[in-house]
């Protein structure tokens, strides 16, 4: 898989790094009415398997719904 710039402004995250760069292996990004609905998405409540089976999908129609800043609807 290619190498992905992935840009973080949370300072206090555990995979924050250097110059605003997260070094997590791998992100999950949901929409924030996802989050109201599955309280349990904290670091270390599920295996991420789990987790992405039990959400489903989580459809976005702004980005002001996600967190997720490079949000582009299709």
């Amino acid at each position: 898989m290619a190498s992905v710039n992935v840009k973080c402004t949370v300072n206090n995250c555990y995979f924050w790094a250097k110059d605003n760069v997260c070094s997590a292996d791998s992100i999950l990004i949901t929409s924030d009415q996802a989050v109201q609905d599955h309280p349990s998405m904290s670091f270390g409540n599920e295996e991420e398997g789990n987790l992405i089976q039990a959400i489903g999908s989580t459809p976005a129609h702004s980005m002001t719904e996600t967190a997720c800043h490079t949000f582009k609807s299709r």
